[in-house]
């Protein structure tokens, strides 16, 4: 049975394992920034902490860490307008997921998830940006739509997607929560982005 419950610190080993194997993955087919996900394994998974946001795992029969996404309740101020940084929006980031598991769509499921544990926070959207156009269209085949693309003198160009949310029908036969059976609802602390050069490598 998959769960999606909050991180804890004691997730922190299993969350490097994982990102590490994420980062061999991108190292052995040349994708870009793979070098910087190797740098930052430990940091990225220190997010379990809850010091750069609410980390959530993915976890099989409450054992195994399949993946992980952390939500931020503001987002990168270059990517989003002033009138929209006013919605009521969670904003995703350093979602991974095992490499050995990409047959199941694992990127996929987390996000469906997203979607509706704000649906069910009373949130309005999700929202996720990159610095990736191949993960910019992988994020499309998930119902982001792409709201703008920001190209900068200097600096990589960076894709801000948005997903409105909604309750998802037969999640919780998919997805469960760890304790009431069914996918948490848990209210997200509202706290500034901190940035750090290991959130940025997320993005990639």
């Amino acid at each position: 049975m998959l769960t999606m419950r909050p991180a804890t610190p004691e997730d922190r080993g299993a969350l490097a394992a994982m990102i590490q194997a994420r980062a061999d993955w991108m190292k052995a087919r040349k994708l870009p920034n793979w070098r910087c996900w190797g740098e930052h394994v430990h940091e990225l998974a220190a997010t379990c902490s809850g010091r750069y946001g609410d980390m959530w795992v993915l976890t099989e029969n409450n054992d195994r860490i399949l993946g992980c996404t952390t939500i931020l309740t503001v987002g990168a101020p270059w990517g989003w307008t002033g009138s929209e940084a006013e919605d009521p929006a969670y904003y995703l980031t350093a979602t991974v997921t095992d490499p050995a598991e990409r047959h199941r769509k694992l990127g996929a499921l987390i996000s469906d998830w997203a979607v509706d544990h704000a649906a069910h926070q009373n949130i309005a959207y999700v929202r996720q940006d990159c610095t990736s156009p191949a993960l910019a269209a992988y994020y499309q085949t998930q119902q982001f739509t792409l709201i703008r693309r920001i190209d900068s003198p200097g600096i990589s160009t960076m894709y801000a997607m948005e997903r409105k949310s909604q309750k998802i029908p037969g999640l919780a036969e998919r997805l469960r929560g760890e304790e009431s059976g069914e996918v948490i609802a848990r209210k997200v602390p509202t706290h500034p982005k901190t940035q750090n050069t290991a959130m940025e490598c997320a993005r990639s």
